[in-house]
């Protein structure tokens, strides 16, 4: 593919996310939305499957989330929005259902909602760009040490550029394709980020090493 016409499309893409960001956000997991968590303890053990299965019943289509949440594996908590119609008559099928499944006597008492607030995409995400931040300009110094010979700025920008640019173009992917952002997003960002870092360094050592050549001969 010729350069220009990839390039044009990174560029595409990036604006294309920048206007679904800006008109509609980005998606958020169902542990970061406005949701309820539904937690039961059983008091005997059970296959997580089972419980997924029973959920997947009372609540349908509904996002949710099924953890195991005692270590012993006898409770269990179930997290769904808190736009679900007819939570209370849905609690009582997942009651009786579980009971029904595990041989037991529960009531809808024996489940207890916990209300969970949204939190901000910003919030999860901040922490993690002053590392990025301080890392970027160690690597700087030492690009500007290590490539001095071969262009200082070119080498700066070519680092800059492309950091920046996969970690946009990674945004937009999920904008576009409303991929919820969960806790794998930001070390799945963090792992792209350096992967570019690696393939620009190995470039310019190649360049590098090049130079040393043909200044030798």
């Amino acid at each position: 593919m010729n350069k220009k016409v990839f390039y044009a499309i990174l560029i595409c893409i990036m604006i294309a996310g920048a206007i679904v960001i800006a008109t509609m956000g980005l998606k958020a997991d169902i542990i970061y939305s406005k949701n309820v968590r539904l937690d039961m303890y059983l008091g005997k053990e059970y296959n997580k499957q089972d419980i997924e299965q029973i959920a997947k019943e009372v609540f349908g289509n509904e996002r949710m989330l099924v953890q195991q949440v005692e270590f012993y594996g006898d409770m269990f908590s179930i997290t769904v929005p808190q736009e679900v119609e007819d939570l209370d008559t849905k609690v009582e099928q997942l009651v009786s259902k579980v009971n029904e499944k595990f041989g037991l006597e529960l009531k809808k008492e024996n489940i207890t909602k916990v209300y969970q607030p949204k939190i901000k995409l910003s919030s999860v995400l901040m922490p993690y760009l002053l590392p990025m931040a301080i890392s970027m300009v160690i690597i700087l110094i030492y690009v500007m040490i290590r490539f001095r010979k071969i262009g200082v700025w070119k080498t700066l920008s070519a680092y800059i550029l492309t950091a920046l640019a996969s970690e946009l173009i990674y945004l937009s992917i999920l904008a576009i394709c409303r991929i919820p952002i969960n806790r794998l997003v930001t070390p799945i960002g963090l792992a792209i980020y350096a992967i570019v870092i690696t393939i620009v360094t190995a470039k310019r050592e190649k360049q590098l090493t090049a130079y040393h050549e043909e200044t030798k001969a």
